[in-house]
């Protein structure tokens, strides 16, 4: 016999878009970004630093 749950939250998986609005920082800017709170995002690392790095052996 199977244990289901039912959790309503999942149906947020299903919702492709959102009229709410969050604000996200990015790239620790000061002014943050208005992007609704369910949709696409834009990639965290935009313009990585890539810097060398010399493991100790």
């Amino acid at each position: 016999m199977q244990n289901l749950v039912y959790n309503p939250e999942v149906k947020l998986l299903l919702v492709n878009h959102s009229d709410k609005k969050v604000n996200v920082l990015y790239a620790q800017n000061k002014h943050p970004y208005q992007l609704p709170k369910i949709g696409p995002r834009p990639p965290y690392y935009a313009h990585p630093r890539y810097e060398p790095y010399y493991p100790i052996i």
